[in-house]
């Protein structure tokens, strides 16, 4: 766990670093920043939830970062409840990372439903040329994941290499059917919340140009992981207006977004064994589609 506490304390200051240049500092000198997440990046509470942090693992992903905040402002401008990002020339480059600073929101969980109508507003939008969105990459960061995570077998390493090189032969062959639209890249109920205000979308970090199938998968994994029930799948389908599980390609899809949710969660090993049991449970399972999946939310 070396790394990951390593790259917690550089995270801490690099967000000190972020509020000052933006001047946003935490609330006093006995009050900083409060780990709240850690997986592809690091996600802290400032100020009693009033600003949020995120801070990528490396300068190298300031690209993404920028890519993220231009987003989120223009989609603020077009009327779309998201998260929003401080006002400031953001994303801030200290201790080798790329820092975000956004406005806190507080809400509570809601329903696949809310979930299917931003989806719907989000697909039919036109983004402008200059935000010079990327063409979906089913694939992104899972090869580095399967390389870098710590504390996986040999044996597991070839599975997941092995369930990669496979799933990636077939994925062109694929062809969806609702076109290509700017699509939200990481469309889960997690990142929706409910405030007194409405609804709001965030974590934008993997907006791109791709098959909105790609945005309604998720939804579907969820119910057949057993996360969302019959019900709430069905008000999903009726307000986006699509079933993506009648759709040949739904399968290959739905495939990769497991093996994308085990490589995020590998990452995470060492932090509890429950976890870890849940990394082995789920590194097995990949071997065979059809076996019934008891998977744990994380």
């Amino acid at each position: 766990m070396a790394h990951t506490e390593d790259f917690t304390e550089r995270a801490l200051r690099a967000v000190h670093t972020a509020a000052q240049a933006l001047g946003a500092p935490e609330t006093s000198a006995h009050e900083g920043p409060e780990l709240i997440r850690m997986g592809e990046r690091a996600v802290f509470r400032l100020r009693g939830g009033a600003v949020i942090a995120r801070v990528e693992r490396s300068a190298a992903r300031w690209a993404e970062a920028d890519r993220e905040v231009r987003a989120a402002r223009w989609l603020a401008a077009q009327g779309l409840p998201v998260s929003r990002p401080l006002p400031g020339e953001q994303p801030v480059l200290a201790e080798g990372t790329a820092v975000t600073l956004w406005e806190g929101v507080q809400g509570e969980w809601t329903v696949p439903r809310e979930l299917a109508k931003l989806l719907h507003a989000l697909h039919g939008l036109i983004p402008p040329p200059e935000l010079d969105l990327p063409d979906l990459d089913p694939f992104d960061r899972v090869a580095e994941r399967i390389d870098t995570a710590a504390g996986l077998s040999p044996a597991q390493r070839d599975r997941l290499r092995q369930t990669h090189r496979g799933l990636a032969a077939r994925f062109p062959a694929t062809k969806p059917v609702l076109g290509i639209h700017v699509i939200h890249g990481d469309a889960n109920i997690g990142n929706v919340l409910a405030t007194p205000h409405g609804v709001v979308l965030f974590d934008l970090d993997g907006i791109c140009w791709g098959p909105p199938e790609w945005d309604l998968v998720l939804t579907a994994l969820y119910r057949d992981l057993g996360w969302h029930s019959e019900a709430e799948y069905a008000d999903f389908c009726e307000a986006y207006g699509f079933d993506v599980t009648a759709w040949e390609g739904y399968p290959l899809y739905k495939q990769i977004r497991e093996l994308r949710m085990t490589t995020w969660l590998a990452q995470k090993r060492g932090e509890s064994p429950e976890i870890d049991a849940e990394i082995d449970r789920r590194i097995s399972d990949l071997a065979d589609p059809r076996r019934p999946r008891e998977w744990n939310p994380y």
